[in-house]
């Protein structure tokens, strides 16, 4: 049964560093770093204004990594940071004009794919990925925060 369960997970954690490398090389293919690339697609997919903060808690960016991605994309022209009303730290993340367009030619046509292969899935199959995928995030994280917790207490011990 272990055994079964450790080759399931590693086929597994194979698949989700395959879909990684497909986006990376996606992103490497047009210069991008991943970083810049995955910022460029959450700026390109959201349909209202969103702030530095709110891409970094919703794509678990560390700050000061969207902030050196930003500060490229806005010397190429792609993007501004425009200062939100009463808070000086925090800035709105907007495409210019160049960066629509850099944003049509690279990032539309790739959600257009996943899409597309997403549709490919019946509804069944597409509700079972989201549910199973989100439910084993969660438990993930409650098991790693059970070891981190453990292992924390061990190493203060010493």
């Amino acid at each position: 049964m272990k055994r079964t369960i450790a080759k399931q997970l590693t086929a597994f954690n194979q698949a989700y560093m395959e879909r990684d490398d497909l986006y990376h090389q996606y992103a490497k293919s047009y210069g991008l770093s991943d970083t810049a690339f995955w910022l460029l697609y959450s700026i390109y997919e959201r349909e209202e204004p969103c702030t530095q903060r709110e891409i970094c808690a919703n794509w678990f960016y560390a700050p000061q990594t969207v902030n050196t991605a930003f500060k490229g994309l806005e010397q190429q022209g792609w993007l501004q940071l425009l200062p939100v009303p009463g808070n000086r730290k925090n800035k709105i993340v907007a495409l210019t004009e160049k960066g629509s367009e850099v944003c049509a030619q690279i990032i539309a046509p790739l959600i257009k794919a996943e899409q597309v292969s997403f549709q490919k899935l019946n509804d069944q199959e597409r509700a079972a990925l989201l549910t199973t995928t989100q439910k084993h995030v969660q438990l993930l994280k409650a098991e790693t925060n059970r070891i981190k917790k453990v292992s924390s207490e061990d190493w203060s011990s010493q």
